[in-house]
């Protein structure tokens, strides 16, 4: 019979069964072009099923069909060469057999020792009453009063904030919500399963980028022998930046984040309720250019993208309306989506375009008075995923990293 017959009678590919041809182990006769598969090939192939099954590798097949030819009748395959391969084997699958016992009881002791997610007993984190004295008027620059609010252990789980001129800021489940927020029933959803799909539909050269820059944060920390201060975060989201930093910020510092999806910050505050770290963490929900902070009130700014996702919708730069916030000494670290090149069919508008080149971005930071301490480019891709849909085909992007100090 031909080979596709063959193939198809046994249940196999013929891409499979050339292998075996190749390999010596299967050699059906040739009958002009054609290959003749007959009762021998038949048997040949059981042999190789056969020892298939008992778990030697198609090399070691080989050998073993080899030496079975060549010693035809004459003992040695059956008295030395079978004997011992079988022993061998078998002595494999016994160790691996203890191996595997190993990794079973390692992985069951895993499992034993990781804590039970207990949701109806965990505590929602209110707003850190000392945070609450950094949150000033965007109108009038006056500071912002709690008139209505019950303080529980430092925190204020809802409660409501007003300053001289009538502005309100409300407490609700210990987010603080200012001008901007979106509505949470229309804002996207963050859910326990959230990263697990991220991971897994996201393109691996994407979320490799995104490793590193992480990496490339810790290493270069700017937080770095610092005890105290106030830091800003712009665009918190899915809190890759906070989640990964959280045990290098410093112990006495207020650390705000801002994002005007108030499902992100729920989200982010019941993963950093596990997170063990005693940090004042306010969670601040408006728009990035409604922030009710003080004027030169921080040490510290973490742009995590914040100014990449805000250059999608604007055509003007974040940090040009965040620079009044920061204080003279202050450090500043931004992680930025940056084009290699656009394509005709770009997403990105004419007028935006300058805000994903890492020439604009320089040269606008260096306008408000930044200078560069170091920085780091990441490789460029040309992929991303369901949540990374902002470049098309023909187009690469790439992380850029900037550490400054006004």
């Amino acid at each position: 019979m031909k080979i596709g017959e063959f193939a198809k009678i046994n249940k196999t590919t013929i891409d499979t069964i050339r292998h075996y041809m190749d390999m010596s182990i299967l050699n059906p006769d040739k009958n002009g072009t054609y290959y003749d598969f007959d009762d021998h090939a038949q048997k040949d192939y059981e042999t190789i099923i056969a020892l298939k099954q008992l778990g030697f590798s198609i090399s070691e097949i080989q050998t073993l069909m080899l030496f079975e030819r060549i010693g035809k009748y004459t003992g040695y395959n059956q008295r030395k060469t079978y004997k011992a391969f079988y022993k061998n084997k078998l002595q494999w699958i016994h160790d691996e057999l203890n191996r595997l016992k190993t990794m079973q009881e390692k992985l069951e002791d895993a499992i034993d020792a990781m804590p039970e997610n207990n949701e109806e007993d965990s505590r929602v984190a209110g707003a850190p009453l000392d945070a609450l004295s950094m949150l000033f008027c965007k109108k009038c620059q006056q500071a912002y009063r709690l008139i209505d609010g019950h303080v529980d252990q430092g925190e204020v789980l809802n409660g409501i904030m007003t300053c001289s001129c009538g502005e309100r800021l409300i407490i609700h489940e210990g987010i603080v919500y200012g001008e901007g927020a979106l509505n949470s029933s229309e804002a996207f959803v963050f859910d326990d399963t959230f990263i697990e799909d991220y991971v897994q539909t996201t393109h691996i050269d994407y979320l490799k980028n995104l490793h590193l820059t992480l990496q490339w944060a810790r290493n270069h920390s700017i937080f770095k022998n610092a005890d105290k201060g106030s830091v800003l975060e712009l665009g918190s989201g899915r809190g890759f930046f906070l989640r990964n930093m959280i045990e290098m910020i410093p112990k006495h510092s207020v650390y705000i984040a801002v994002d005007h999806n108030p499902n992100a910050h729920q989200w982010l505050k019941k993963d950093l309720a596990n997170a063990g770290e005693n940090l004042k963490i306010l969670c601040l929900c408006c728009d990035f250019n409604e922030i009710p902070l003080q004027e030169y009130s921080i040490d510290y700014l973490i742009d995590a993208t914040g100014s990449t996702n805000y250059a999608f919708d604007h055509s003007d730069f974040l940090m040009d309306s965040i620079v009044t916030l920061l204080k003279q000494t202050c450090l500043y670290q931004g992680h930025f989506l940056l084009f290699e090149n656009f394509s005709l069919n770009t997403l990105i508008p004419k007028d935006r375009r300058k805000w994903f080149q890492k020439e604009g971005v320089q040269d606008e930071l260096s306008k408000l008075g930044f200078k560069c301490m170091r920085d780091y480019d990441t490789q460029l891709i040309s992929e991303g995923g369901p949540r990374e849909d902002f470049f098309v085909k023909g187009e690469q992007i790439y992380n850029y990293l900037y550490i400054g100090k006004l």
